[in-house]
């Protein structure tokens, strides 16, 4: 009779990125690039097993803008440049879950366009190894793999060592939760019933319900 999970390896955990990229102007380019870099990866094969990824968000908030409709504060842009979030909920630990997109040249052609448009002046020096200018004429993001991952680190709010779990006493700067720990999207698409039909590796249009507003 199946127990309960009650040890996971790392390949088996979840982790959250929660990237804050300072950027130049004109960077709505780079959310555009990237929708059509994701239609390119549904003509090559399927890796969804390999970059692991449960879920993924998007936003870019050009200089001097805040976020519409909130009253509150929340992601600001420092002065003169825009914002660029990304959030992942992704499977196993940071490195090869980064080294996925390295491996695609679809995605790795669209993290130099990222870089391309980063405005790092005044947070770490063009001549710096890790430094978006230093990777770009250096053999780009798949030639300076280490200096990569530290580059997204610097930005990064996600911690790569807290994994997502149902019940922790381990809280750091946030507490992830997760409805359940160690089902990998491996584990998903192997053992989900038509998995293959109900999501194809080749997106499909999607009607949706329209779902309620809450009455204020």
């Amino acid at each position: 009779m199946p127990t309960a999970i009650t040890s996971l390896s790392a390949p088996e955990q979840q982790h959250m990125l929660f990237l804050f990229l300072p950027m130049k102007s004109g960077a709505h380019k780079v959310v555009q690039s990237l929708n059509e870099t994701r239609l390119k990866l549904a003509e090559t094969p399927d890796n969804r097993r390999d970059t692991g990824v449960h879920f993924s968000m998007f936003y870019y908030l050009p200089a001097g803008q805040t976020p519409p409709g909130l009253k509150v504060k929340s992601f600001q842009t420092e002065e003169g440049k825009g914002l660029f979030v990304v959030q992942a909920l992704y499977d196993a630990d940071f490195k090869p879950y980064i080294d996925s997109f390295l491996d695609n040249d679809f995605i790795a052609g669209f993290l130099n366009l990222v870089l391309e448009y980063m405005d790092e002046s005044g947070i770490v020096d063009d001549s710096d190894p890790t430094s978006a200018n230093y990777i770009l004429k250096n053999g780009k993001v798949q030639g300076n793999p280490k200096e990569f991952y530290c580059l997204l680190m610097r930005y990064n709010f996600g911690d790569p060592t807290l994994p997502a779990a149902a019940k922790t006493t381990k809280i750091g700067k946030y507490l992830l939760t997760y409805t359940f720990p160690g089902l990998t999207v491996s584990n998903i698409l192997d053992n989900y019933p038509d998995a293959e039909t109900l999501w194809p590796t080749t997106p499909v249009e999607i009607d949706f319900a329209v779902s309620k507003k809450p009455v204020c």
